[in-house]
């Protein structure tokens, strides 16, 4: 947009000066008008590029516009006041703007016309003196300066490709090094640091949607126990299939989060319409883990297990997250108290 810009400028100035030269010095009121008209329709142009920022509909009109202009310059002048050395532009216009692929088709189309133009001026033209000489010089002139442009061109274009590409390898890799920043590198769910953002925006969207919301932490029953019986590597395997289970089978929705804490301890956040819902996916989540069935003998039921603790609120007047932690914390403490591998806090609704 910025390179439209600047020619449309340019063009604009050149214009606008051979028009005023053409009518003062030349006193050649033929291209003073075509130069006038010239000017104003690339005016027009660029004010309607800053309009409506479509830069590839500008450059076509623009292109064209400069095709008409110059092919009516040839005609009208006749070859005379250098009029035929602005062609040579062309391409620079036509190619720049409009790309190597398409600026060259344009040129070619326009060598055409204006090549056909000039060969019925041979030995009229100037005096009798655009001779044969004079237009194959021109020809060559012509060819020389496309070949120049559209080889220049197609250099940028790469370069932008080559620069594009590298740009879109950045994105990635940025995206990556987030995914790291906010992701547990053990079970592959989200971690403690982006508990808080997560929170805020569903808190909001509860808000707005008048749902039910809740704050859940749950933790691995006797995992000390599990590691000194099996070992870390083993306790980081279960943990493992713990999150799989849950985020596979359970914790699905796009409003469903799950995050590791630290150790076995997990904070998980989630959005339903009805109080029961809650109550139902927590269920599943605590049945889905007694139901991998990993053998843990120091637990009461001598499969491994999990406690949970949950906090649900449906009035949004304030917005507390240490209140609704401390409220799931507190469940998790009485779940554990209660025999463990059970939840607590999902028959009541917490006010904040």
């Amino acid at each position: 947009m910025v390179l439209v810009n600047i020619l449309l400028i340019i063009s604009g100035t050149i214009l606008l000066t051979f028009a005023l030269y053409n009518l003062f010095i030349e006193k050649n009121h033929t291209l003073f008008i075509i130069d006038l008209i010239a000017f104003f329709v690339s005016t027009l142009i660029f004010y309607n590029l800053r309009r409506t920022l479509n830069v590839e509909r500008t450059s076509i009109v623009t292109t064209l516009s400069i095709f008409a202009m110059m092919v009516a310059v040839v005609y009208f002048g006749k070859g005379n006041d250098f009029t035929l050395v602005w062609t040579v532009f062309f391409p620079v216009f036509a190619i720049f703007l409009n790309g190597s692929k398409r600026g060259i088709l344009i040129t070619f189309v326009f060598y055409i016309v204006i090549l056909y133009l000039t060969y019925q001026g041979l030995g009229v033209w100037q005096e009798g003196m655009w001779n044969e000489s004079s237009y194959t010089r021109f020809i060559v002139a012509s060819i020389g300066i496309t070949i120049i442009v559209f080889f220049f061109e197609v250099s940028l274009e790469k370069a932008h490709e080559a620069l594009a590409l590298v740009r879109r390898k950045e994105k990635d890799y940025i995206k990556i090094l987030e995914e790291y920043s906010i992701t547990d590198p053990l079970t592959q769910v989200y971690n403690r640091r982006y508990l808080n953002v997560q929170f805020d925006r569903l808190f909001e969207k509860a808000k707005k949607n008048k749902s039910f919301f809740a704050l859940y932490i749950f933790d691995v029953d006797y995992f000390k126990q599990y590691n000194d019986t099996f070992g870390h590597v083993a306790g980081d395997t279960a943990l493992q299939k713990t999150t799989e289970v849950l985020t596979n089978e359970v914790f699905k929705r796009e409003v469903d989060y799950i995050f590791r804490l630290g150790g076995e301890e997990f904070c998980g956040l989630l959005i339903a319409d009805d109080i029961e819902k809650i109550k139902y996916i927590i269920e599943k989540a605590r049945a889905a883990i007694e139901g991998l069935q990993i053998s843990h003998p120091k637990n009461p039921h001598k499969v491994l297990t999990a406690s949970f603790g949950v906090c649900i609120i449906n009035d949004f007047e304030i917005k507390n997250f240490d209140k609704m932690y401390k409220y799931a914390d507190t469940a998790l403490y009485n779940a554990k108290e209660q025999g463990r591998n059970c939840i607590v806090g999902t028959d009541r609704i917490s006010t904040l």
